[in-house]
């Protein structure tokens, strides 16, 4: 069973767009040291270098997939990263959903791994007390949070997460 997570908003494209803008531009802080013809061209090199690279991350972050099949959940973030494990390493009777603030154990903390931007969130973080926790949220209005028994517990926004935790129930 394919589930939706909900669609990433405009505030993930903007913070791109300035983080790229700003890393094209740095040579132009050396402009007085260098000239302007030296730095111009260090500003076509680095926009060379970047703009592949952010062009590519703003593709991805709309690649995000969540299945359900086989006793498993299969979650896919970014192209860069998937968890796959099986349903009984979570505590389904203990899932939460609602939003980001009101689910307390969903709190993140320290990214181990992963993309942390305004409107995105996907990889491994600190979670509460000495948990981890897999997270992919694009809208913090509507998050699943699965808690583990074993291994990292899971967040996810997802467009039907009432119909998502009925699936995972067997309902």
């Amino acid at each position: 069973m394919q589930f939706a997570i909900a669609p990433v908003g405009n505030g993930v494209f903007w913070t791109m767009a300035a983080i790229t803008l700003l890393a094209c531009a740095a040579p132009l802080l050396v402009i007085r040291r260098d000239g302007l013809a030296v730095s111009m061209k260090n500003v076509a090199l680095s926009a060379l270098l970047i703009l592949p690279f952010t062009v590519t991350l703003a593709y991805s972050v709309h690649d995000n997939a969540l299945r359900v099949e086989g006793g498993k959940i299969m979650l896919r973030a970014a192209h860069f990263y998937e968890h796959d494990r099986p349903l009984s390493d979570f505590r389904l009777d203990a899932a939460k959903v609602g939003s980001y603030g009101a689910i307390e154990e969903a709190r993140l903390g320290a990214r181990r791994n992963g993309i942390h931007m305004p409107g995105y969130t996907a990889g491994r973080f600190k979670g509460a007390g000495d948990g981890v926790v897999f997270a992919v949220m694009t809208d913090r209005s509507q998050v699943v949070y699965l808690p583990a028994r074993v291994g990292p517990s899971l967040l996810v926004s997802v467009e039907q997460p009432e119909a998502f935790l009925a699936a995972l129930r067997g309902k």
